[in-house]
């Protein structure tokens, strides 16, 4: 065979080798289609703090029948067309909104302790009781403090309102004695504007000569 034929010969199986390398390789198989998973919204009824009953209406998010959650810790969960209802315990649902619950600020406490008539010492029973109370307190790492003094309806009103506020001193005084920062708690005295029991006036009631120590 001649020389020159065989110099072609090779360049075109050359050629070929270099066209199968440069060859596309064969298309991926398609993915398979995955239906989206249907929306579902949850709905967890929690206790109030103070122990009351309440309730929450849930309905499908399309329309339709309506469902009450009514005990506490139940879960309702709702999709377009159905409402799903479980109940659960305060365990499980702490451990289901793990992060929430790490979220919210703390529980507002209230204490109440309450004064001889007509000035602003402290019952026995009260003086004891507010030892305790500073001491709860003291332990918190930056409480805010709101203190309000009550009174009854004997008296004038602008005398109660006087004595309201020298009750509402105390106790922040014996709260910045304890070492809570003076400018995290604040005093009002509210006269007999807010009883605790309602009565007529002149009534020496003693559960309105009170202070409400509320603590966030």
């Amino acid at each position: 065979m001649p020389r020159e034929l065989l110099r072609r010969t090779g360049m075109l199986a050359v050629a070929a080798v270099l066209a199968a390398c440069a060859a596309p390789p064969p298309a991926p198989a398609p993915a398979p289609v995955v239906a989206p998973k249907p929306k579902t919204d949850r709905v967890t009824l929690l206790p109030q703090a103070d122990g009351t009953p309440s309730a929450v209406v849930v309905r499908p998010t399309t329309g339709g029948s309506e469902t009450l959650l009514s005990t506490p810790f139940a879960t309702a969960s709702i999709s377009a067309a159905s409402v799903e209802t479980s109940v659960g315990n305060a365990d499980q649902v702490r451990a289901r909104y793990k992060d929430l619950y790490e979220a919210m600020p703390p529980a507002r406490r209230s204490y109440l302790v309450y004064f001889d008539t007509g000035g602003d010492r402290l019952t026995a029973e009260s003086a004891q009781r507010l030892n305790d109370i500073l001491a709860e307190i003291a332990k918190l790492p930056a409480p805010e403090v709101l203190v309000i003094g009550h009174t009854d309806t004997v008296g004038s009103a602008v005398i109660n309102d006087d004595i309201s506020m020298q009750r509402a001193r105390i106790v922040r005084n014996r709260l910045v004695e304890r070492g809570i920062d003076p400018q995290r708690i604040e005093a009002v005295g509210r006269g007999w504007r807010e009883l605790l029991v309602p009565t007529r006036e002149g009534v020496a009631e003693a559960r309105n000569r009170r202070v409400e120590i509320q603590v966030r």
